[in-house]
């Protein structure tokens, strides 16, 4: 009988088990994929080194000492990625660093920057929920929403301001509006309004932190794990190689995978589980003559600007060696929750759509390589009434001692909140283990 059985390979599944084999446990890991890493997916070609999923590592002093512990030294961001730009009006604009940016950029009009300084006596609402795009419109305005808010969250959730919970998917926006009644007057007392840390990858890409964190660990591929019940002091895996027993499992896959594995403990709370809602997102990671992107992590695109793009990250103008000498290697989003109808397109047309979305938007005069990666179901959705999956989760763990939930549809998205996750995650399998 194995000690504790983590069902998957991803960034949550090897997380969790480093951290316990670190404190002595005898951890193993299935993994149903014959490749580990979940969606975290590096590729070499033609001289570009690229990524099918998360791109970067917004690395706080946690996530930094945690790649400290594994042995692994972070590449940082170039400078130049500061700069950030949003689509408007057939142009990319500058998103405003600071107060006099602000006042001078052209994505708002002047009514819409008095209508965000006086965000600062528009009163909280009493609602304990509401979506962003709601929380943003009633605090700062239609323009923000728009121009601002609803292309960031395309680029974060690939989801809808209309649709994602305020609080579940933006705690911290909540937070401010709780604490301080105003989210300008709480962020001049924090002191930062946007994500802290520094922006990192890996000089292999990201690939290098799944292989590290591995190295080191016991990984059973192609072990597909098809019921998860439980016995008495233990739980009883069926797997397409027989039988597998454990006393402490921790389930990491994503919830449509996870729903399926907990019917034969709770038909109900599979059922919930599977209504988690993963829109389709296509990555197009794409070879341009160097000239013609500028300094800057990337732009985004607001859908009133007509375009299918939801936004691109210049790559190779934020890490060295992402592309071959007198190449830029451009990484191009479509899809998401605002037009999952993309991924009934051909490769072909999907390349078609990058290449004259590009020309228009920045004068590329075409694309010299090209590699299309479709994720049918790619981001979990923190949704209004997205409580009620974490509650959930907290009463499967209590009825059934032992069994953990983790993954990116449980405290946030990002492969950050995923590792810092893990530590939570890892001390109550341990506390099980000794008793707790």
């Amino acid at each position: 009988m194995e000690e504790v059985l983590v069902v998957g390979s991803g960034i949550s599944g090897l997380s969790t088990a480093y951290r316990l084999k670190k404190e002595g446990v005898s951890v193993v890991v299935y993994e149903k994929d014959d490749e580990i890493g979940g969606n975290i997916k590096t590729l070499s070609e033609e001289g570009y080194l690229f990524e099918l999923g998360p791109q970067t590592i917004l690395a706080d002093g946690e996530i930094l000492e945690f790649f400290n512990q594994i042995g692994l030294k972070p590449l940082r961001a170039s400078p130049g990625s500061k700069n950030r730009y949003v689509l408007k009006g057939g142009r990319i604009i500058p998103v405003p660093l600071n107060p006099i940016s602000f006042l001078t950029t052209p994505l708002l009009s002047f009514r819409g920057k008095i209508r965000v300084l006086k965000e600062i006596f528009v009163p909280p609402d009493p609602k304990e929920e509401e979506s962003l795009g709601d929380f943003v419109r009633r605090r700062l305005g239609e323009e923000v929403l728009r121009y601002l808010v609803q292309p960031f969250v395309s680029g974060v959730y690939a989801g809808d301001p209309e649709d994602l919970s305020v609080r579940y998917a933006f705690p911290k926006l909540y937070a401010l509006e709780k604490e301080f009644g105003s989210l300008i007057r709480g962020a001049v007392k924090k002191r930062a309004l946007g994500p802290g840390g520094v922006l990192v990858s890996f000089s292999g890409g990201l690939r290098d932190l799944v292989n590290k964190i591995a190295s080191d660990l016991e990984i059973r591929k192609e072990a597909v794990v098809l019921r998860i019940r439980k016995k008495e002091d233990r739980f009883i895996l069926d797997t397409r190689g027989g039988k597998v027993e454990a006393k402490a499992v921790v389930v990491t896959s994503p919830a449509y995978t996870s729903s399926y594995l907990l019917k034969d403990l709770s038909w109900s709370a599979s059922l919930e589980f599977s209504k988690i809602d993963y829109p389709p997102v296509v990555v197009v990671n794409v070879g341009v003559k160097e000239g013609y992107v500028p300094d800057g992590f990337g732009f985004l695109v607001p859908r009133v600007e007509g375009k299918r793009i939801l936004g691109v990250i210049f790559s190779s103008k934020i890490f060295p060696g992402r592309s071959p000498e007198g190449k830029d290697l451009l990484t191009v989003y479509l899809g998401g929750a605002t037009d999952r109808e993309v991924v009934e397109l051909s490769e072909e047309e999907i390349l078609e759509t990058v290449e004259r979305e590009l020309r228009e938007i920045l004068g590329v005069p075409g694309i010299e390589f090209g590699r299309v990666k479709v994720w049918k179901r790619a981001i979990p959705q923190y949704t209004v009434g997205y409580g009620k999956f974490l509650k959930l989760a907290e009463d499967m763990e209590r009825d059934y001692k032992g069994l953990f939930l983790a993954g990116n549809y449980i405290g946030g998205v990002s492969v950050a909140d995923c590792i810092r996750n893990s530590k939570k995650v890892a001390e109550k399998v341990l506390r099980f283990l000794e008793g707790g």
